[in-house]
């Protein structure tokens, strides 16, 4: 008699302490930016209780971008006319591994940013094809 079992060797799931990052103190968004100047924005550390795989992903990058000028909110929101693109600086962490320095993005605006209404937008990669997006609008002002 011969007798076997069939079945997936599936990953067990873990229940684990997640940190995520989660952006800005107001006043950093609601600021007028100066063109030529530096702007940090800080990042506050939250936990949560996650269930995941023990081997899944768990790099997270994040993206943030400020997009304009526009010449009000409402033509800002339909995303029409942007003529200029600021990178921040990207932030790379592990979701199991609180960050030991606080997280911040840091914007090099140039000298010759014209004034306006800017979008900006956060991109967080979890990788596997899973992100997130948010955004807020910034007003850049001249120095």
């Amino acid at each position: 008699m011969l007798v076997t079992a069939c079945g997936t060797s599936g990953q067990s799931s873990v229940t684990y302490t997640a940190y995520q990052l989660t952006c800005c103190a107001p006043a950093e968004i609601e600021q007028v930016w100066k063109p030529g100047t530096e702007v940090d924005l800080h990042w506050t550390v939250e936990t949560k209780e996650r269930t995941g795989t023990a081997s899944g992903a768990h790099k997270i990058v994040i993206v943030v971008t400020l997009t304009g000028p526009y010449s009000d909110v409402a033509t800002l929101k339909s995303s029409k006319g942007a003529s200029h693109v600021v990178q921040g600086s990207v932030i790379t962490m592990d979701d199991r591994v609180r960050p030991v320095e606080p997280a911040i993005t840091t914007f090099l605006l140039p000298a010759d940013l014209p004034a306006g209404y800017y979008n900006l937008s956060f991109t967080t990669d979890f990788g596997g094809g899973n992100s997130m997006e948010s955004a807020s609008v910034v007003r850049v002002g001249t120095p």
